[in-house]
């Protein structure tokens, strides 16, 4: 069956953007929601959706996971580490931070009540926010299997048990610690393989698989190729 060729299928296609570097970036908040996610296999997921645009690179996308555990568990250091649900809680308190600090007051001092299920909890925090759309803020994005990508660990547990910052990653003149510096720095420094050297090392070993199993040179220009 012949294809229909129509360049009416080519309008308005752009360039990509360029790819998110790891650091710090600047970025305009435009939305935080409670959303869902649907595996391949089905599985849905509750998330927390954050919403910015990144100077130089556009609409950028963070999804929250909703915690599975409270648990706590103990450190090999001595002392504990802080649970899924710590880290989300000091997620959201770092996004409310970096927008309005006077709701954290609020928060603090008992006047603003925020809680109940994962969704009451997300669109309790997503109205508060909602007024400050199109605020400026700071935005820390670290190497993470192949991408640059939020902190996922950005809660600890202090030495008196109370639960604290980690890593801020939203904000206003964030800083980078020094083992966020050197994952950057060593992601920076790795170089793809050289398959052109990799071939001429192994060439004997290549020359002799080829032998043994019986492969033709495919330089020979009269080889039937299927393209």
């Amino acid at each position: 069956m012949a294809m229909n060729y129509n360049m009416s299928q080519t309008t308005g296609a752009v360039e990509s953007k360029g790819g998110l570097t790891p650091g710090i970036h600047k970025a305009i908040f435009k939305g935080l929601k409670k959303d869902t996610l649907t595996s391949q296999n089905g599985d849905v997921f509750n998330v927390m959706t954050l919403l910015l645009d990144i100077e130089g690179f556009g609409e950028f996308k963070h999804n929250f996971f909703e915690p599975k555990s409270n648990e706590r568990k103990e450190s090999q250091w001595g002392g504990f580490n802080a649970s899924q649900l710590d880290h989300f809680m000091i997620s959201i308190r770092q996004i409310i931070d970096a927008l309005d600090p006077e709701i954290g007051k609020r928060i603090d001092s008992g006047e603003l009540k925020l809680g109940g299920t994962f969704a009451q909890l997300v669109n309790g925090v997503a109205k508060e926010i909602e007024g400050f759309v199109g605020t400026d803020v700071e935005v820390k994005l670290i190497p993470n299997n192949g991408f640059n990508s939020i902190p996922g660990f950005p809660a600890k547990i202090n030495r008196n048990g109370t639960l604290g910052i980690a890593t801020r990653f939203i904000g206003h003149d964030l800083v980078l610690s020094t083992k966020e510096q050197k994952l950057i720095s060593d992601v920076q420094k790795a170089k793809p393989t050289n398959m052109a050297a990799v071939k001429g090392n192994n060439a004997d070993i290549l020359d002799d698989l080829t032998a043994e199993l019986g492969v033709d040179d495919a330089t020979d220009p009269d080889d039937d190729l299927p393209f």
